[in-house]
C-alpha cells in the first residue's frame, strides 16, 4: 500500500460515501483513498465531500447543485435548432437541441427557457439540483420535472 496517497483501512460493511475502494488481500478490508482539504476554519484534514468538519463543525460540501435542462429534438427534425436559458434578462446557458444545458444554482432562480423558432417562453423558479426535459409539441415546447436524464 506504500506511494498511495492519503490511504486508509476500513473494515468490511463501513464505507465511507464518495470514497474509493479496493479490497485487501485475506478478506482483511477495503483500502479506501478519497480526497482530503484542509478546513478553512481549523486546518483538519476533512474529505472533499463531508457536509462539515468533524472537529469545527464548519460547512465543507457547499458546491452549487447544477439545474440541468435537456432539451429533445423533434420527430423528424434535420436541424438542431439553438436554445437558451435566462435569468434576469441575460442568457446563462445556451446550447442547441440534443444538448442538456447545466444551470448552476444554490438557491431558488427564476428561469425563462427559449428555443428558437418555437413558440413559448416557460418562465419558472427552479430548486438546487433538479432536473427538466424541454419536449416539443405540436406548437412550441413544455418543461417536464424528472428524476433523472439519460446519461447524466
Amino acid at each position: 500500500m506504500e506511494g498511495l496517497p492519503r490511504l486508509g483501512v476500513v473494515e468490511s460493511g463501513c464505507r465511507i460515501p464518495g470514497a474509493a475502494y479496493s479490497a485487501l488481500p485475506g478478506g482483511l478490508g477495503y483500502a479506501v483513498s478519497m480526497a482530503l482539504i484542509a478546513c478553512p476554519e481549523c486546518g483538519s484534514e476533512v474529505s472533499e465531500k463531508a457536509p462539515a468538519c468533524p472537529k469545527c463543525g464548519v460547512p465543507i460540501a457547499s458546491a452549487p447543485k447544477d439545474v440541468l435542462i435537456h432539451f429533445d429534438k423533434a420527430g423528424n427534425q434535420v436541424f438542431n435548432i439553438g436554445c437558451s436559458v435566462s435569468s434576469g434578462g441575460q442568457v446563462i446557458a445556451s446550447g442547441k437541441q440534443g444538448d442538456t444545458l447545466r444551470i448552476p444554482c444554490t438557491e431558488p432562480l427564476e428561469i425563462e427557457v427559449k428555443v428558437k423558432g418555437w413558440f413559448g417562453k416557460p418562465k419558472l423558479v427552479v430548486e438546487p439540483g433538479e432536473r427538466y426535459n424541454a419536449k416539443p409539441r405540436r406548437v412550441g415546447f413544455y418543461l417536464e420535472k424528472v428524476d433523472h436524464i439519460a446519461g447524466i
